[in-house]
């Protein structure tokens, strides 16, 4: 996480439109700990950490490795087809060769993701999710959900996360739930399971003809999402073509 330049990424491959993140939740909800700082671009203190995990460049080659020897080298499953993810990709692998990590990008067609999944059959995977205002953690994060089925793919198992979780899923009163769910985004901003990157933003256009067309916290109010009432429509006298 600490060499994963993620302004760099908003910057260079969004242009501007994401914002950097720091957690499973949306920003906008009332689980999301708004105290709780993205981690920085910080190459000295991931060198550091990597030190005391016992890699070094122990042949001065330029790539670090482990006490026995091993170059720390991965591979980067993401879904092919995309031209948004190989620019991040490749834009992290530039990150990691900075501290002396070799990481070789694997374009995958989708199936074969969802079989790496399954089998949980790569080194490291890059995926993206959807969250509305309220995210339950229990299928991506709780350790019972790490075996054949669950999503916790990385087999994250933290007995004091799933602690939290288990109360929350079980509290009615929607303060002490939301309480609850800040203390696990604070346990997993912590132990970093994943390495957050982005949360993408959205330009739209609209036709200047179309009324009731509305920006909420959740988004534009275009019919269907997220159920909203509000219809957009185009007044009699705007329309163009017949029904």
């Amino acid at each position: 996480t600490y060499l994963t330049d993620r302004e760099r990424l908003v910057q260079e491959v969004f242009l501007g439109y994401a914002k950097a993140a720091n957690g499973p939740f949306n920003p906008l909800g009332k689980q999301h700990d708004s105290d709780l700082a993205i981690r920085p671009f910080d190459l000295d203190r991931a060198r550091e950490l990597l030190r005391a995990a016992g890699f070094e460049d122990r042949d001065g080659d330029g790539v670090i490795e482990s006490a026995d020897g091993e170059p720390f080298r991965f591979k980067l499953v993401y879904p092919a087809g995309s031209d948004d993810y190989k620019r991040v990709v490749l834009l992290l692998k530039d990150f990691y060769v900075k501290a002396g990590i070799i990481m070789d990008p694997e374009p995958t067609d989708w199936p074969l993701v969802l079989k790496a999944l399954d089998e949980k059959s790569f080194d490291a995977i890059s995926l993206g999710w959807t969250s509305g205002f309220e995210v339950d953690l229990y299928q991506f994060f709780h350790s019972s959900q790490s075996g054949t089925g669950g999503d916790n793919f990385m087999s994250y198992i933290n007995p004091e996360l799933d602690a939290l979780i288990d109360a929350a899923r079980a509290e009615l009163d929607e303060e002490k739930r939301m309480a609850l769910w800040r203390r696990c985004h604070g346990i997993v901003w912590r132990d970093q399971p994943y390495t957050f990157l982005i949360r993408r933003a959205s330009l739209n256009f609209f036709d200047r003809r179309i009324e009731n067309v509305q920006r909420t916290r959740a988004g534009m109010n275009r019919p269907g999402l997220w159920q909203m009432p509000g219809e957009w429509y185009v007044p009699a006298a705007e329309q163009k073509y017949g029904g």
